[in-house]
């Protein structure tokens, strides 16, 4: 049967259970347990006991470590609950709704696979003074942990500040965590809003999954920073993301996005990915996002800012492979500042592909037959459109249904077959196949570079034209001059002429 003792941080009266030791690792209580913890377990006349939230698998409660003036809105009382979470191997935590006020920062270090569910608005005071309101995971400079943590499981995440002076460095800072999934719900009136830092090379801040809220009115509402020597932050998901900065807002540069390029640091950011965020500002120095490092992409970003009409992303000198991926609202070719190699974007008024390699810019196959097409056309009819071309995997194309390309420039008959005229190309005498009157460039030169299709639709009935080096002429004959001479030179004409496909028989 449970006991009903007196929870001394918010005197409540609350059920307890008799136990002699801890239940996640059956050690002995010591008697120190009221000092230490208090709430989960304390010693009450001489025995131990366990609260019943405790022993029946519920999350531990934050507010049950709140002092008797606050009744658990306090940063203590949170940081107290994530010190004994991590202590007990515990792997739920809950902040039940209220406004809790931080006066010290709070740390979320807990083990691994924990779940935290965050109900309660979470802001500093005015007085606060501390770099960052709420930090997770662990930094190796401070900590000496060489691994990220991993397996989180964070929603609700908060963090205002009261004091809107935006002297207050940093709202959130997430350093070192993998493999987790955490929602952040809303962060308002810091210096930097959402801070992603990594300072170990076991991992890094990677592989996770991030839900996006409320992000405004931070000077940089993202951000993104590695230290000098190691840190990897790559392979990321990011999910929407309500990002803006008011008119009001103090003058000066702002950013929804900042990842720029460390030199220090040889391992670039790589493979994040931003779905679906929306970038609608109101200031008239935002910058949407600026990108550096190797495969991040944006994808249908909404780019609304009707006090900037030069907001941009801006992919920088340092970027490669990066890309915008599909049109978004106010997206236009104008958005985006590319400075990188080999990105690309699309936009509402076009796309772009880049390469600086020997690599193709764009390759496309069709894989049921080189005879299919591989792109094509149409024109602007309506509600039938035309297609107007198209180019086969054969290297074939076809333009307006009159001219095409195959082995040279043709231009397609009356009954629209496709074995017509044409000007073609090649070395030595002609060998192509085409109809009557096209024609042939020998491009070795010589006497003899221009040819007629005098007759028949195979490869025969090509006729030679004669050039400057074989001239359509007679010799002169010597003086005097007498008919017979006359009607010799005529003959020969008529016969060159014949040759030459020009006279008919």
């Amino acid at each position: 049967m449970p006991l009903q003792l007196l929870n001394p941080a918010t005197q409540e009266t609350l059920n307890y259970f008799l136990t002699n030791t801890f239940l996640h690792n059956n050690n002995p209580i010591p008697n120190s347990i009221n000092s230490t913890d208090g709430v989960i377990y304390l010693e009450y006349s001489g025995s131990y006991y366990v609260l019943e939230d405790f022993m029946g698998g519920n999350p531990i409660n934050a507010r049950r470590f709140g002092t008797s003036t606050d009744k658990g809105y306090s940063s203590a009382a949170i940081n107290k609950a994530i010190k004994l979470t991590k202590e007990y191997n515990y792997k739920s935590l809950y902040v039940p709704s209220g406004d809790y006020k931080i006066s010290e920062t709070i740390t979320i270090d807990v083990t691994d696979d924990t779940t935290i569910i965050i109900d309660g608005q979470l802001s500093t005071i005015p007085s606060f003074t501390n770099t960052e309101g709420i930090v997770i995971g662990r930094s190796q400079a401070q900590t000496g942990a060489l691994n990220s943590l991993s397996g989180l499981n964070i929603k609700g995440l908060n963090c205002s500040a009261e004091k809107r002076d935006y002297s207050n460095p940093v709202g959130i800072k997430i350093i070192n965590i993998i493999f987790s999934t955490i929602e952040i719900k809303r962060v308002t009136g810091f210096g930097i809003g959402t801070l992603f830092y990594s300072d170990n090379d076991a991992g890094g801040i990677s592989y996770n999954s991030f839900y996006l809220n409320y992000l405004h009115n931070n000077t940089t509402n993202l951000k993104f920073e590695k230290a000098n020597t190691s840190g990897y932050i790559n392979e990321n998901t990011f999910y929407g993301g309500s990002f803006n900065h008011t008119r009001d807002f103090p003058d000066g540069i702002t950013y929804n996005i900042e990842m720029k390029h460390n030199p220090l640091n040889d391992h670039p950011y790589n493979n994040n990915r931003f779905l679906y965020p929306s970038f609608e500002d109101n200031n008239v120095s935002a910058i949407a996002a600026i990108m550096t490092g190797d495969s991040n992409t944006i994808v249908s970003p909404r780019m609304e800012n009707s006090q900037n009409h030069q907001y941009k992303i801006i992919l920088d000198e340092h970027s490669i492979r990066c890309q915008v991926l599909s049109k978004g609202f106010v997206l236009n070719e104008s958005s985006i500042d590319n400075q990188g190699k080999e990105n690309s974007y699309e936009t509402n008024t076009g796309n772009f592909l880049r390469t600086n390699s020997a690599n193709p810019v764009l390759t496309l196959q069709n894989g049921a037959s080189s005879s299919l097409k591989l792109y094509s056309g149409l024109d602007a009819s309506t509600p039938t459109p035309n297609e107007v071309f198209f180019v086969t995997g054969e290297g074939k194309g076809y333009y307006s249904h009159s001219i095409y390309a195959e082995q040279g420039i043709r231009w397609v008959t009356s009954d629209g077959s496709r074995n017509d005229r044409g000007l073609f190309s090649g070395i030595g005498d002609p060998t192509v196949s085409a109809n009557p009157g096209s024609l042939y460039v020998n491009n070795n030169g010589g006497n003899t570079m221009l040819w007629v299709k005098a007759s028949g639709g195979g490869s025969a009935g090509w006729k030679p034209v004669g050039t400057q080096a074989a001239p359509l002429t007679v010799p002169v004959p010597p003086s005097p001059v007498n008919a017979q001479d006359v009607w010799a030179r005529l003959e020969d004409l008529e016969n060159k002429l014949k040759a030459a496909g020009l006279l008919s028989s």
